[in-house]
């Protein structure tokens, strides 16, 4: 009876005691690495909302020169994206440009202004959008903005004379420095 008292009166070996911190470590990283992940996930999120809805601002804006025109009589559906004279698109000099033919430009729909930035999309990467947080709003205007990590460019490709194909990309580097992007596509048509 005395050797049973004994017995029952001993602690943890230690091999015992770093299993159970070893078991309580595991029950505890596992719920704490999926929190890190989905809050990862939720900021991914957060910013591919934000270029779909940046997207489809250059797009309503596109389709807003083309509204203006075909109301004004124009008979150039796509003055103002095109180079043409209504002035909307300007190259770095101030002169006229075309964001036709698969040229990039960006689109600041708060100022009416489209600006040549190249032949490509890489060429607009580097012409990052600003936030106003007093008025939600974002632009080109640096005065008074923070800078986003969102860049924008539209290309209009024309297919014929009364269909355009507008494609918008808004590009941006995730938390862990991935480059992402969102591109819409819609064709367009000369309604009239």
């Amino acid at each position: 009876m005395i050797n049973k008292l004994k017995k029952l009166k001993q602690g943890f070996t230690l091999i015992e005691t770093l299993l159970a911190i070893l078991i309580l470590a595991t029950a505890i990283a596992g719920p704490m690495s999926i929190a890190a992940k989905g809050l990862q996930l939720a900021l991914i999120s957060k910013d591919q909302v934000i270029a779909t809805f940046l997207a489809q601002d250059a797009m309503e804006y596109v389709r807003f020169i083309r509204d203006t025109n075909k109301l004004a009589g124009a008979t150039d559906w796509l003055a103002g994206v095109d180079g043409t004279s209504n002035g909307h698109t300007t190259d770095a000099s101030g002169g006229q440009a075309s964001c036709v033919a698969g040229n990039a430009c960006i689109v600041d729909s708060l100022a009416d202004k489209v600006t040549y930035c190249g032949a490509s999309v890489a060429a607009c990467a580097s012409n990052y959008l600003y936030f106003n947080s007093s008025t939600n709003t974002y632009s080109y205007t640096s005065i008074g903005n923070t800078q986003t990590i969102f860049s924008r460019t539209v290309q209009i490709t024309n297919s014929t004379t009364d269909e355009a194909q507008v494609t918008v990309t808004v590009q941006w580097k995730d938390v862990g420095g991935i480059t992402r992007s969102v591109v819409l596509r819609e064709n367009m048509l000369n309604w009239q």
